[in-house]
């Protein structure tokens, strides 16, 4: 019995100094690559608005003035477009319907600013803009990730490095690392109330002056290192 008591204890006794030895001179760091990148992908928001009491013609009108915006659309192959949240929504007053607006939304998408802009200038007439967003399309964004990442990944080695050389060790063990590409901060939308010089261009039938901007893209990595004294426990 105090064999197996013995042989137990033993047991329990070097699970614990692997355990220590496991967290012993455990390091966090991380390190974090980001660049500015020029927009390369313009989003459009257009609206076909109407409104009056008859919600049946309205709609009409809509539809025909729809189909007006998307025949000049097949001069611009380079510019996608898709119609999405028709609504029908009455108009109240004390208490009772008093008229209808009909709206069609239309969504526009493009790396051709010069188009985009010309376009906008064409339809003058037929819809308003709603909101306009400048962009990264998600080859850029994947492209670029994967350069920070490469630059983030070396900074991360640097760091490393340089704590094991200040603390005198001849050198460490990488434990874990993971890798943060979700950092992406896209412009926000020009809405409404920032959009008058282009309805002004666009009231005029002029193209519509455009400044692409652009985005931040990061990456971060985050991991953690192990200091090691014993230069035979290095990896080869």
């Amino acid at each position: 019995m105090k064999k197996v008591l013995f042989m137990l204890a033993g047991f329990l006794f070097s699970h614990i100094v692997i355990a220590e030895s496991l967290h012993y001179q455990i390091i966090n760091l991380d390190a974090t690559a980001q660049t500015e990148v020029a927009n390369d992908e313009l989003i459009a928001q257009l609206q076909v608005m109407r409104s009056g009491s008859d919600a049946a013609r309205l709609s009409q009108e809509v539809n025909r003035q729809t189909a007006r915006v998307l025949d000049e659309l097949k001069a611009y192959p380079d510019i996608e477009a898709r119609t999405t949240a028709y609504q029908t929504r009455p108009i109240y007053r004390d208490s009772k319907i008093s008229s209808w607006q009909v709206t069609q939304t239309i969504n526009l998408r493009s790396k051709d600013f010069d188009a985009m802009s010309q376009l906008l200038g064409d339809i003058a007439d037929m819809a308003n803009i709603a909101s306009l967003q400048f962009q990264l399309s998600d080859s850029m964004v994947e492209n670029t990730r994967n350069t920070l990442m490469t630059e983030a990944i070396q900074k991360f080695r640097d760091k490393a490095s340089l704590i094991q050389q200040q603390f005198g060790e001849p050198g460490y063990r990488l434990v874990n690392l993971s890798v943060d590409t979700g950092h992406y901060f896209p412009q926000p939308a020009m809405e409404r109330g920032m959009l008058m010089s282009a309805d002004m261009a666009v009231k005029s039938s002029a193209p519509v002056a455009l400044e692409a901007g652009s985005n931040t893209v990061s990456v971060t990595v985050r991991g953690s290192i192990q200091l090691v004294s014993d230069p035979s426990q290095l990896s080869p």
